[in-house]
């Protein structure tokens, strides 16, 4: 089974193209893991300030067990990144669906 996890970031005004570049590392983090297809989007006709990650896992345990791996003791230079996001969102939301076809 496949499933699409999309997350969606509203940044602090002005800090969308600040924050792409920390999702880009973090994207690169997915990738050593093993999580291979990604999409970073922006929203360019509804809310401002909203930035997309969309992609894929066949194992929806397996994702949440590489992420809780980042989060429980992370080193100091993951521990930056992880302040550095927080700072410049404002909220962030999760949708996760079955990919059927």
């Amino acid at each position: 089974m496949k499933y699409m996890i999309r997350e969606r970031y509203t940044c602090q005004r002005g800090k969308v193209p600040e924050y792409l570049e920390s999702l880009k590392v973090v994207v690169g983090f997915m990738k050593a893991g093993g999580i291979e297809f990604h999409k970073l989007l922006v929203d360019i006709f509804g809310p401002m300030d909203t930035v997309y990650h969309e992609f894929e896992v066949d194992d929806i345990q397996q994702y949440f067990a590489f992420e809780r791996g980042v989060y429980e003791n992370p080193d100091a230079d993951t521990q930056k990144l992880i302040d550095h996001v927080n700072s410049i969102t404002v909220s962030a939301e999760r949708e996760i669906f079955e990919v059927l076809m």
